[in-house]
């Protein structure tokens, strides 16, 4: 499988899977890689980043704990797939930091919105740790049949105003 992501100025992001995680790749072995799958050359001199990944669903049990509170791929990471488990951090830091504030000048913080923000917060990072994984289960290699089902599929709804929510739920801004 190999993804291709447009990025500003021409540029492209390829994210190419190869089952094992690659030990010290490099530009060169990518651009072969891209070029035995799609028949295309890509240059590697072109290459701007490189990296190596592998996808995994990690849920710590609280966020909350005592004085210490997670947030960001310590309290959850999940697929890398259009940067939602770092979009997810940033949220997090982004619900948190009024509890902070305002705890300031204080000495404790209000426990119960600190419950209510890990409560919020865990909900949402198991809903993307779903989707993610969906999204993911789309983009995998099918046999004809079923990849003939799934494009169908996807035709008939992008035909329709259902497209927006399916772009939605694929893009994950609900989160």
């Amino acid at each position: 499988m190999v993804e291709s992501f447009p990025l500003p100025g021409g540029l492209r992001r390829f994210v190419v899977h190869t089952g094992e995680p690659m030990v010290r790749p490099t530009a060169d072995m990518l651009a072969e890689l891209i070029g035995g799958r799609i028949g295309s050359r890509v240059d590697p001199t072109s290459n701007s980043m490189l990296s190596a990944f592998v996808t995994r669903r990690r849920l710590a049990e609280r966020m909350v704990v005592g004085r210490v509170i997670l947030i960001g791929d310590s309290a959850h990471e999940i697929s890398p797939i259009g940067g939602q488990g770092m979009n997810l951090g940033w949220l997090d830091a982004a619900e948190l930091a009024p509890l902070l504030t305002g705890a300031v000048g204080r000495d404790r913080i209000d426990r119960k919105a600190l419950d209510d923000f890990e409560v919020r917060r865990m909900r949402v990072a198991k809903r993307a740790a779903r989707q993610a994984e969906a999204n993911m289960a789309m983009g995998r290699p099918a046999g004809s049949i079923r990849r003939a089902t799934r494009d169908a599929g996807f035709g008939l709804v992008l035909a329709t105003p259902a497209k927006r929510l399916l772009a939605r739920s694929y893009s994950m801004t609900w989160s």
